[in-house]
């Protein structure tokens, strides 16, 4: 019997990719603009992982200095939090959430963004109150695609991978997931979720481990 149903923060809960894509390479163009993020290179590569992650890329694929990491990690963050305040609050992500404790489930958010902006997004959407458990980038040594992210979670909520279905957008987060040995309910971004997608996955995988 599934106990716990994990989400995805980015792509999942609320639509900051962007954010997330611009803020950086707003940050970058202000060092020098010949290192930004192409839009093609975000989809294929860069997507979902961390700041640090792709700063780290940059310098080893393009020759960013690593002396100019701090200086633009930091301008990112202060771009992200300014823009994530102004996130509305989504009534339908609410319900889904509400829904699923109503139902005696637990419900977490695990993130590889930093652990501030991760709790003014999920304040704005209106979500935090659900939620029993948080895990961000700052509560792990390594994120996502990594699996300890979502292990560390369900230790928390003294689960099982077998009682866990998690919720995730992109390759980065569902390589994760999967790793983790929890069911994965793939969605292909935040209009995709939905009370009924994530009880069928529930469902399904109550029926596969009766058998």
């Amino acid at each position: 019997m599934k106990k716990l149903v994990l989400f995805d923060l980015d792509g999942v809960i609320v639509d900051t990719k962007e954010v997330h894509y611009e803020a950086l390479n707003d940050a970058i163009s202000a060092f020098d603009p010949k290192y930004i993020i192409t839009e093609q290179e975000h989809v294929a590569r860069y997507d979902g992982l961390k700041t640090r992650t792709k700063l780290n890329m940059l310098s080893e694929e393009k020759g960013l200095p690593y002396t100019a990491h701090q200086q633009i990690y930091d301008q990112k963050q202060e771009t992200t939090i300014q823009r994530f305040s102004q996130i509305p609050q989504n009534e339908r992500m609410r319900e889904i959430f509400k829904t699923l404790r109503e139902d005696g489930y637990m419900v977490a958010c695990c993130t590889n963004c930093i652990r501030r902006t991760a709790l003014v997004a999920l304040a704005k959407v209106g979500v935090i109150e659900y939620l029993d458990v948080i895990m961000t980038n700052d509560d792990v040594k390594n994120p996502k695609p990594n699996s300890e992210m979502y292990l560390k979670c369900m230790i928390k909520a003294e689960v099982n991978p077998s009682e866990t279905v998690i919720v995730e957008d992109s390759h980065i987060g569902r390589k994760a997931a999967i790793s983790s040995g929890a069911y994965l309910c793939a969605v292909e971004d935040c209009e995709d979720v939905s009370y009924d997608k994530i009880k069928r996955t529930i469902d399904l995988a109550n029926e596969k481990e009766e058998v």
